[in-house]
């Protein structure tokens, strides 16, 4: 039976639902403080007027009552799965008055891009953003890196249903005993990493001969730009702007970071550091990211581009390092993807977009855990294969300890690879309805759903109405890796269908005709007495 969203379900979901926007809107307090600094008084008023929705429309909703203990697992999926698109409704307002989007949807496309940790952007002249905006973008990607409701719980929010929303936004390992614990170890953590990663790169920006307050902003905004593997850059031509290696390594260890799964990390503070390389995410990312460099790299060397070789290695490994993770920083401009890298070397890039970094983790896309999990249920079953029918066969793999490979978990990760696989294909399908070649319809649909934002052009102000929606919904449902969708929008629709009056059991054919019957004569009757 599939649960129906009523009355008190809807006044519990726009209560949580207003707390978020609420602290949405305390959010923006950082863009409008950077604004006052920086004297961008205009860009002030934008964030004003953010704020003021923000806590109007926030206040509201939450003045839904309800009682203590109502909030169920459902409930929390129709919060997470909502925030990402109604957040993105609010962190547009800002964006779209500040004149460098031609219209509200772009502006929305960006905040779902940002929230999602995709790295799509339709800004429009961004060397000239101010410098309050382009914070705001950064922060939404910071917010959708470690997840909207994590940073919440970190906070002091949800603590009394937070494993609901904590499961429901895709995260399904506690790293400590609670989940309020768990939401303050990945902030803590996280913030350590972006404070570090942004004194290294603010060094290596004023050795550069960056001016000191401009090297602060853009080593803060690539460091939580590769850490979150977002991929927004505060310049029009991404990395390819500080023309510097010590930047692009140095970045490459953070998109890294940022790809390893958090109860990992918590793991190794403990002091199991053997797990590292034992784990089988771990293993399959590295494994697969070598796999693709090579490919990469002796794809190029077919070409006519990029024939000196220090420039081949740099650039082959941070564009695949950057595929992988779902970073979607480059060193090639759109122009040399698409035109100048040989048709091998464009699908080797795809390919390595589409499985993304660990569960758990910054990065999107189908997951090393579930790949390697997919290899080991095929050696599982090739060895069953090979031996005698009487033989029991199993398998055991490292993930934060020893666990059994049970068909379940196999069939779990077949079927989220298998929703993947499928909506790539409709972007890519969307894609060539519009006149776009197959190729590039591909390569676009698959960046969007893995929230990788690798772009060969398609994703663009020009681009029609339809694609922009479409690419919303793929990176909306990839940050959600579906399932929690899919029971929210079938939950919906049931609930707007009528619902079937139950008869009883015993009731026979006649006694139903009678029972019709005589409703229908005390309607007549009724309406004869009026």
């Amino acid at each position: 039976m599939w649960a129906r969203f009523y009355a008190k379900d809807l006044r519990i979901i726009a209560h949580y639902l207003g707390i978020m926007i609420l602290f949405m809107g305390a959010i923006m307090l950082a863009p409008l403080l950077v604004s006052c600094v920086m004297q961008e008084w205009e860009t002030s008023v934008h964030y004003v007027m953010g704020i003021g929705c923000a806590l109007s429309i926030g206040a509201l909703l939450r003045l839904a009552k309800i009682n203590t203990g109502q909030m169920e697992r459902r409930h929390a999926i129709a919060v997470t799965g909502l925030i990402w698109i109604v957040g993105a409704l609010f962190a547009a307002l800002p964006l779209w008055l500040s004149g460098h989007y031609s219209s509200f949807l772009d502006s929305f496309f960006e905040g779902v891009s940002g929230l999602t940790a995709t790295g799509f952007s339709l800004v429009q002249d961004l060397d000239h953003m101010s410098t309050a905006d382009n914070m705001w973008r950064f922060i939404l990607q910071f917010l959708g890196g470690q997840g909207v409701v994590v940073i919440a719980m970190a906070l002091g929010l949800f603590t009394q249903v937070g494993s609901s929303f904590y499961n429901a936004e895709g995260r399904q390992e506690a790293v400590l005993p609670s989940v309020a614990k768990t939401a303050r170890f990945i902030w803590a953590f996280s913030a350590t990493v972006v404070l570090i990663g942004t004194i290294i790169l603010t060094a290596i920006l004023l050795l550069s001969g960056m001016e000191p307050v401009r090297s602060l902003f853009h080593g803060l905004w690539l460091t939580i730009g590769s850490y979150d593997t977002g991929g927004f850059a505060p310049q029009s031509s991404s990395f390819i702007y500080y023309h510097s290696w010590p930047l692009e390594i140095v970045a490459m260890i953070f998109m890294c970071l940022g790809a390893i799964n958090f109860a990992l990390y918590a793991r190794i503070q403990r002091g199991h550091w053997r797990e590292f390389t034992k784990d089988i995410e771990v293993r399959t990312l590295g494994i697969w990211t070598f796999i693709m460099i090579v490919a990469f790299v002796a794809a190029v060397c077919a070409g006519t581009y990029l024939t000196d070789y220090l420039s081949l290695l740099r650039r082959g490994l941070f564009t695949i390092v950057s595929a992988t993770t779902n970073a979607g920083y480059q060193v090639l401009s759109t122009n040399q993807i698409t035109t100048m890298l040989t048709s091998g070397a464009f699908f080797l890039i795809t390919i390595a977009t589409a499985i993304g970094g660990s569960a758990g983790s910054t990065a999107g896309g189908i997951k090393a855990m579930r790949v390697g999990i997919i290899f080991k249920g095929l050696s599982l079953r090739i060895k069953a294969v090979l031996l005698p029918q009487s033989a029991q066969t199993n398998t055991r793999y490292n993930h934060i300890g020893q666990h059994l490979l049970t068909n379940e978990l196999l069939s779990a990760s077949l079927v989220i690879a298998a929703l993947y696989v499928i909506t790539y294909l409709i972007g890519t399908l969307a894609g060539i309805a519009c006149g776009y070649e197959a190729i590039h319809s591909m390569f676009e649909s698959i960046s969007a759903t893995s929230n990788a934002g690798l772009s060969s052009g398609l994703a663009a102000p020009d681009a029609p109405v339809i694609m922009k929606v479409v690419y919303i919904l793929q990176m909306w449902m990839g940050r959600l890796e579906f399932l929690s969708l899919l029971a929210l929008g079938a939950s919906l629709f049931l609930s707007l269908r009528p619902q079937r009056r139950v008869l009883h059991p015993h009731a026979t054919p006649r006694r139903i005709f009678r029972t019709k019957r005589n409703a229908v004569q005390q309607e007549a009757q009724e309406s004869g007495d009026k």
